[in-house]
Parts: structure tokens; sequence; C-alpha cells
């Protein structure tokens, strides 16, 4: 009796959590995915691309996926978008408001390992000059088994 009440905690727990386990068959794989919506952050942002420097605050959706199996190969994705402000360290400059949407991915091996990751943001001055910030990146990092490593980023 306390064997099936201790599993049927366990299994309650893991139906209740935030982040859903499922388990792959045949290889001993385990996935997890964790879907937030509506989180606010508050944070201080340096200057990209010719933005400015200020305090960013934003409401962001996301979710988070990974897998793992019994090689111990790796892999995480996450898409997040959302809507923020901005509020720039130098008084003369406007404040901005935005949407943003971003995605990154990352696979490693034993072997080989990558990462790469997509930006978007838009913002508009909340003054009425209707002065507009964009930025779109797009970024890639590989290591070969041999170490060789390949990389590049575009920003404008």
């Amino acid at each position: 009796m306390r064997r099936f009440v201790l599993t049927l905690v366990v299994l309650l727990s893991l139906m209740l959590s935030s982040a859903q386990l499922v388990f792959a068959g045949g290889n001993g794989a385990i996935t997890s995915t964790q879907n937030d919506h509506g989180l606010t952050q508050t944070f201080h942002v340096d200057p990209i691309c010719g933005s400015p420097s200020g305090t960013l605050t934003a409401t962001v959706n996301d979710v988070f996926h990974t897998t793992t199996n019994n090689a111990g190969d790796f892999w995480l994705t996450s898409t997040q978008e959302g809507w923020f402000t901005i509020v720039p360290d130098d008084p003369t400059l406007p404040n901005y408001a935005g949407h943003f949407a971003t995605w990154f991915g990352v696979s490693i091996n034993r072997n080989n390992a990558v990462q790469h990751d997509i930006t978007n943001i838009r913002a508009t001055a909340t003054d009425g000059s209707g002065v507009t910030l964009t930025f779109h990146s797009v970024d890639h990092l590989s290591m070969s088994a041999t170490s060789h490593i390949t990389s590049f980023m575009s920003c404008h």
C-alpha cells in the first residue's frame, strides 16, 4: 500500500508540474516542455546596433523544449515573444514601446555542437515623433568533432 501511495504521489506531481516530461521509447530519450504566458521582466539593456541603453520592461510569452537521450545528446529550442517599453538612460531621448520575437536552438552530442538564433524587434517612440527602431539578427555557431568552429552574425 505504501508503494502504491508513493507511486501515485510521484505520478500526480509529474502531471501537475509546469514542465511536462515525456519518455520516448527505444533510446531512453526524455523531453520536457515548459510554456509561460504573461511573464513581466524589468532589466537594464546595453546599446545594440544603434539602439539606446536603458531600462526595459517586457511582458513575455515563451515555450522551452528540451530533449536528452541515453547517449548524452541534448537539444534545446525556445521561442519567445512579447511587448515591451524602454526608458533610455539619456533623458533627452524619447521612450519607446514595441514588440519582439526571438527563437534559439542548441544541439550537442559527443562530437558536434551547434547554436543558432533569430531575433526581431520593432519599437516606436512614444513622444509622437514617429521615430522607429528596428533590429534583426541571425547568429550561428557550430563546432565539429575536430574542434573546427564556424560562426557568423548578421545584425541590422
